[in-house]
């Protein structure tokens, strides 16, 4: 047979099976049989590029008739004859090797170092498909001169075309049949991890199915710090992760937090991570983000695969878990929210009743009873027909208590309850209140001093309306600040002082009573379910407004709230406060106008990150 007649006759027989098989190795195979028909099998390679993993396979080789063990070159740092093909998407033909500076990159695994003379390499490309990368490449040589002819590299151009076909077909079927294992293994994923709102239980269903699905040795869950972008681990798989103790990575560090910054998943070999809290010698890595909402939540690394290197199969599995995993979390932390709000709420409520009922006992309850008494005395009086002077000293006595009683009861049901901050607005509210507390503590007998001080930065210079639940929480911060101070401060003066600005309330409460330490109240508080400090932490929180309280043993209080007006801002700030701090006299001067340029709040002053000047 002619060689025209055998070139078509295999050229025919591997579009055959081009057509007829969608196994990459299959194909492959296929290849080299029927191109052994017409060239010389004993010097063969077909090379596969992988563009993502940007890596060479030698998939098949034989070099003098021996078969050689597939292995894999990084393609981007190989300047061998291989990469020259796939870079210049042309064909090469050398007559003699040694008269160039090229070289051949199966030269480096001869163990007698022969000299490769011929060489001829054709790039896997389909020209129906232009703008496409190489696949790879066919390459034959020769340890003589001058071997190959034009005949062999249009030959050999012929099969990289079938090539580029087949491979395009292994590789989109292969991609489809990932994609459809994938969508099972994920919707397996999203059924387990959906089943429960358990925070704990979430993480641990998602770790079994990271090891089972990515056949991991070991592997993590780490969770962001929302203040500090540190990663603090939360769960652990493989053989060690019982007994591995928790540990946290700073900002930016090693292959885990250089994921959490960039968002971008990572695969690593030997030594990636270089963390001492890990006791595992990590031969290989994967690491992927947890986003959710376009915020890096935390990341999942797993390490040492037990049946090779981690492949971009294993980078979209777990990314697509990941994904999940983020929806999970974030659904566990606000069920778990959910519960310490209500929890919180109850409590609140409760203690709450106790406040209300001490302050009913100990302070209208007491002035009804001496009514009583004095009634009863009366009673006495008139039953006996005694002198009527007696009558006209105990008559308005008891009218002084009972308008005193009145009094009080007025003033609770205004505290519960101030309609006219539902009806009028915060600083009529605000008015009434500090008026009828200087009322009452000159009704007791004390000599303190509550003064009120109100400026606008609006057309009318009076505080305009805001939310109610804002109105609220201001009208309950100065309410239970003031209450305190009167109650257990010993103050001779309490300021209370309310700016608004474009951009925010500024509100500030100070006096010149007997301070506190305030790290240890705040635990005590917490300890004893009281209200005080806590209730007023609480209160800021809710808003979403930044508060500062820093006071000293014989120093005084100063109480400072910084309430921003746009309720997104609002929305980024609940839950987080500034700081509460001992610090140096605080006196009962006026208010420190804690505004930068433009009515922003100073960093100072307001800034929960940076309130740390005293």
């Amino acid at each position: 047979m002619s060689r025209e007649r055998r070139d078509i006759v295999a050229l025919y027989n591997i579009a055959v099976a081009v057509g007829s098989s969608l196994s990459l190795k299959k194909v492959i195979w296929r290849l080299y049989t029927e191109a052994s028909q017409c060239i010389d099998p004993a010097n063969f390679a077909i090379v596969i590029y992988d563009e993502q993993a940007d890596t060479l396979h030698f998939y098949l080789a034989f070099d003098r008739g021996e078969p050689i063990k597939p292995f894999t070159l990084k393609h981007s740092s190989n300047s061998g004859l291989i990469s020259h093909v796939i870079k210049s998407h042309t064909h090469l033909l050398i007559d003699d090797l040694t008269k160039t500076n090229l070289h051949f990159e199966l030269s480096q695994l001869q163990a007698d170092k022969a000299t490769v003379r011929s060489w001829l390499g054709v790039p896997f490309l389909n020209a129906a498909l232009p703008g496409q990368s190489a696949q790879g490449v066919i390459a034959i040589w020769s340890y003589r001169a001058g071997v190959f002819n034009q005949r062999d590299l249009w030959f050999l151009s012929e099969i990289g075309t079938q090539a580029a076909i087949a491979i395009r077909n292994a590789h989109l079927y292969e991609a489809s049949q990932r994609r459809a294992l994938q969508i099972a293994v994920v919707d397996d994923v999203a059924k387990a991890l959906s089943s429960t709102l358990e925070l704990d239980e979430v993480l641990r269903r998602m770790m079994d199915q990271v090891e089972g699905m990515l056949n991991v040795r070991a592997g993590f869950l780490l969770l962001r710090d929302p203040d500090t972008g540190d990663l603090v681990s939360q769960m652990a798989l493989g053989a060690q992760a019982n007994s591995l103790k928790p540990f946290w990575i700073p900002r930016g560090y090693g292959l885990a937090g250089q994921v959490a910054e960039t968002g971008k998943p990572v695969i690593a070999e030997r030594g990636v991570d270089g963390r001492r809290e890990i006791d595992f010698r990590a031969q290989n890595a994967l690491c992927v983000p947890l986003i959710l909402h376009e915020q890096i939540l935390g990341v999942i690394e797993v390490l040492n695969k037990k049946d090779g290197s981690f492949s971009q199969r294993d980078v979209d599995l777990l990314t697509a878990i990941a994904s999940f995993a983020a929806i999970a979390i974030e659904n566990a932390r606000l069920h778990e929210s959910v519960l310490a709000e209500r929890d919180r709420v109850i409590e609140a409520e409760e203690r709450a009743r106790n406040e209300l009922a001490r302050d009913l006992h100990d302070g209208p309850i007491q002035l009804v009873a001496g009514i009583v008494m004095r009634l009863n005395f009366v009673q006495q009086i008139l039953a006996r027909n005694a002198d009527p002077v007696m009558l006209q000293q105990e008559i308005p006595q008891t009218i002084g208590l009972a308008e005193q009683a009145i009094q009080q009861m007025r003033t609770t049901l205004f505290e519960l309850r101030p309609l006219v901050l539902e009806t009028e607005g915060l600083q009529p509210a605000l008015e009434i209140f500090v008026e009828r507390q200087q009322q009452q503590v000159r009704a007791s007998g004390q000599a303190t001093r509550v003064q009120l001080k109100l400026e606008a930065d609006t057309p009318f210079g009076q505080l305009s309306r805001q939310e109610s639940k804002v109105e609220t929480a201001i009208f309950a911060i100065v309410q239970e600040a003031v209450t305190n101070a009167i109650k257990h401060a010993e103050a001779a003066a309490i300021m209370v002082e309310l700016r608004e600005t474009p951009v925010g309330l500024y509100v500030t409460i100070t006096d010149n009573g007997i301070g506190f330490d305030v790290e240890q109240v705040m635990s005590k508080s917490r300890q004893q379910g009281s209200l005080g400090m806590v209730n007023i932490k609480e209160r800021a929180e809710l808003i979403g407004s930044d508060l500062a309280i820093r006071s000293a043993p014989g120093q005084g209080t100063r109480i400072r709230v910084y309430i921003p007006k746009g309720k997104d801002e609002r929305l980024r700030k609940r839950g987080k406060t500034g700081l509460l701090t001992n610090s140096q006299r605080v006196g009962t001067g006026t208010l420190v106008r804690p505004h930068g340029e433009n009515g922003n709040p100073s960093q100072t002053e307001y800034n929960s990150d940076a309130i740390k000047e005293g």
